[in-house]
C-alpha cells in the first residue's frame, strides 16, 4: 500500500520522510574504526621497514701503502683501533705501529678486559685474500715498525696467529696477536665461473698489556 503526497508522489508505506531538525545516524564510529585500522596498517608496515634494516660493516680506506711481496696495500690502524680504545690505552705510539689491510670489513669488537683488568680487547675484520699472505703481510709490516716477532703459531680449525710484542710509551709492555681464519675458502676459476674465485679470511687483531712480570 502507498501513500500519495501533497506533490501527487507516491511514498513507499512504513517509511518516514525527513523531518527537519531530526538527528541523521552518526558516522563518527564508522570513521574512528577505519582511522584506527590505517594507523595499524601503517604502523605495521613502518615496522616492517625498520625491521628489514641492516647495519653495513665499515670499509677500512684511507691513504694506502704498498707493502712487498704481496697483493695488499697498508692503512694506519690508529683511526680503527680507536673503536677498542679507552682513555689513552693503548698509547698513541702502540696504535701507530700497526696496520690494516686496505679494503678490509670491519665486523665485530670484543672486550676481553670487559673494562676492569689489564688491557685485552680485538677487532675483527673479514677481507678476501689468503692465509699466507696475510700472515707475510703482518710479518713486513711488523718488523717496519719494530715489533719483535714472538712467532707462529696453529690453533683450532686451521687457523694461524701471530704473535709479536713492542714496548709502550706508558712503560708497559704490548703484545697483539694477529689471527688468521678461514671464512669462505677459495674456489678454482673452474668450477667458479663467474663467481668467488679467491678466498675470504677473517683476521683478528687482538691486542693486550702484558702483565707485570712477563707474558
Amino acid at each position: 500500500m502507498t501513500a500519495t503526497s501533497d506533490l501527487g508522489l507516491d511514498l513507499d508505506e512504513g517509511l518516514e520522510p525527513f523531518r527537519p531538525g531530526a538527528e541523521r545516524p552518526s558516522l563518527r564510529p564508522a570513521l574512528v574504526v577505519l582511522a584506527c585500522a590505517v594507523v595499524l596498517s601503517a604502523g605495521g608496515f613502518a615496522v616492517a621497514l625498520i625491521g628489514s634494516g641492516q647495519a653495513t660493516p665499515s670499509v677500512v680506506a684511507g691513504l694506502a701503502t704498498p707493502v712487498p711481496g704481496v697483493n695488499l696495500s697498508a692503512v694506519g690502524a690508529s683511526q680503527v683501533l680507536a673503536r677498542i680504545s679507552s682513555g689513552g690505552t693503548p698509547p698513541g705510539d702502540i696504535l701507530d705501529a700497526l696496520v690494516v689491510p686496505n679494503g678490509a670489513r670491519i665486523v665485530s669488537t670484543t672486550a676481553q678486559d670487559a673494562g676492569v683488568d689489564q688491557y685485552d680487547r680485538s677487532i675483527y675484520f673479514e677481507i678476501g685474500t689468503n692465509a699466507t699472505e696475510l700472515l707475510e703481510f703482518y710479518r713486513t709490516e711488523l718488523r717496519r715498525a719494530r715489533w719483535s716477532l714472538l712467532g707462529t703459531y696453529g690453533l683450532p680449525g686451521g687457523a694461524s696467529e701471530l704473535l709479536a710484542q713492542r714496548s709502550g710509551s706508558d712503560g708497559y709492555e704490548w703484545e697483539v696477536g694477529v689471527e688468521v681464519t678461514t671464512v669462505n675458502p677459495s674456489i678454482s676459476p673452474t668450477l667458479a665461473g663467474d663467481g668467488q674465485t679467491s678466498a675470504v679470511m677473517g683476521l683478528r687483531l687482538r691486542l693486550f698489556e702484558v702483565p707485570d712480570g712477563g707474558s
